[in-house]
C-alpha cells in the first residue's frame, strides 16, 4: 500500500454499496489502512475460540468461565482433580499470542494494538499492554497450563489430542481445530462433549466482549500496474464470482464459514450447525475482529513478537522487559 503497488478501492465501494452490505463488517479492518480500503475481504474467517470439555466441568461441578476472574478461579480445582486447566502447545509460539491478542482487547479494546500497528512510539509500553502481560504471567505462574506446555507443538495437534482425552480442561485455539477433533477424537464432539464460547471479559476491562481475533477473512488487492480491462475484469470478480451464492454453498460445504451475509441460511442441512451458527454469529456481530498480529505485523516485527512471547510465556522477561524489546521493532 505504502509503496503504490495496489489501488485504493474506498471509491469503487462506495459505489457499490451492496457488494460491502453483503460482507461482515468486521472482514474490512485488516483491508483498511488510514480510513482507506485497499483490498476485497473474501471467502472464510476464522475466529480463536475457547474450547472446554464438558466432561470436566462436571467432574468439578462448575460452569464454563464467564470472566477471566472465573478462569483464575478455575485453575486450581483443575489441579486438584488431576486435570490441566489449559492445553496449549506452546512451541509453536504463535498459539501462546492468541492469549495477549484477546487479553489486550478485552482489557483496553483494539485500539491498544492498533497504535502499534500505526507505529506509535512505545506502544507497547501502554499501562494496559503491561496489565494484559502481567496477567497473562499470573495464570502461568498459577500453573493455568499443561506441565511441559513450551516442549508441545500445534502442528501435531498433541495440544488437542489433551482436550479430548480429558487430560485437559480448556483450550484456546483456532475455529479450523473443531473439524481436526471431530475427526480424530471419536465421539468427542458427535456425543456431545465439546463445548466453545468466546473469550470472555476481562473484570474492569473496557473492551467489548462481543469482539473476536484471530483470521477475519481472505483478502485480494488490485495491482495498480494492471491495465484498466484488468482492473475491471477484476471488479466484475469482486462483485459477481467471489460473493454469490454458489460461492457460499461451496465454502459451507467444506465446513466453513464464509464472510457473507445470510450464509447461516446453508448450515441447516450441516452436521456441524450449531459450531457454524456459533461461528458465523461471533463474526457477524463482532465490532471488531482482529487480524491475527504476526500476520498484522511486517515479518521482521512479526519475528521478534514470537520470540518475545514465547520468553514471557517461559517467565524469562518481564511484561516491562516485553514492551522494551517489542518498542524497539515498532514500525520495522
Amino acid at each position: 500500500m505504502q509503496a503504490g503497488q495496489v489501488d485504493d478501492l474506498t471509491d469503487w465501494f462506495e459505489q457499490n454499496p451492496a457488494v460491502k452490505d453483503k460482507l461482515f463488517p468486521s472482514s474490512f479492518g485488516a483491508a483498511t489502512i488510514d480510513g482507506k480500503i485497499y483490498a476485497m475481504p473474501c471467502e472464510t474467517l476464522q475466529p480463536i475460540v475457547l474450547y472446554y470439555d464438558k466432561r470436566a466441568f462436571d467432574k468439578i461441578g462448575a460452569q464454563p468461565p464467564q470472566t477471566w476472574g472465573d478462569i483464575l478461579d478455575l485453575v486450581p480445582k483443575f489441579n486438584a482433580k488431576g486435570i490441566a486447566p489449559f492445553s496449549l502447545g506452546g512451541q509453536s509460539r504463535w498459539t501462546n499470542m492468541m492469549w495477549l491478542e484477546f487479553l489486550f482487547d478485552r482489557i483496553g479494546g483494539p485500539e491498544v494494538f492498533q497504535a502499534v500497528f500505526d507505529g506509535e512510539k512505545d506502544a507497547w509500553s501502554n499501562p494496559v499492554a503491561i496489565q494484559a502481560l502481567g496477567e497473562m504471567q499470573k495464570l502461568i505462574k498459577a500453573d493455568g497450563f499443561v506441565k511441559g506446555f513450551s516442549s508441545i507443538t500445534a502442528d501435531s495437534n498433541a495440544d488437542q489430542a489433551l482436550l479430548y482425552t480429558g487430560k485437559a480442561a480448556m483450550m484456546l485455539h483456532g475455529g479450523w481445530t473443531y473439524g481436526s477433533m471431530k475427526a480424530d477424537g471419536g465421539d468427542f464432539v458427535s456425543g456431545g462433549n465439546l463445548g466453545y464460547m468466546n473469550f470472555p471479559p476481562v473484570d474492569g476491562g473496557k473492551g467489548d466482549p462481543g469482539n473476536t481475533v484471530g483470521n477475519p477473512g481472505q483478502y485480494i488487492s488490485i495491482s495498480s500496474k494492471a491495465t484498466p480491462e484488468q482492473k475491471e475484469i477484476a471488479k466484475k470478480f469482486f462483485a459477481g464470482a467471489l460473493i454469490d451464492d454458489t460461492a457460499v454453498k461451496e465454502w459451507v460445504g467444506t465446513g466453513a464459514v464464509p464472510i457473507i451475509k445470510g450464509a447461516d441460511k446453508e448450515f441447516a442441512n450441516s452436521e456441524d450447525k450449531d459450531f457454524l451458527g456459533f461461528v458465523y454469529n461471533i463474526a457477524v456481530n463482532a465490532k471488531t475482529f482482529g487480524q491475527s498480529w504476526d500476520q498484522a505485523l511486517s515479518p521482521t516485527a512479526a519475528e521478534v513478537l514470537l520470540d518475545n512471547i514465547a520468553k514471557l510465556f517461559q517467565l524469562s522477561i518481564s511484561p516491562e522487559e516485553f514492551a522494551t524489546n517489542m518498542n524497539a521493532v515498532i514500525g520495522k
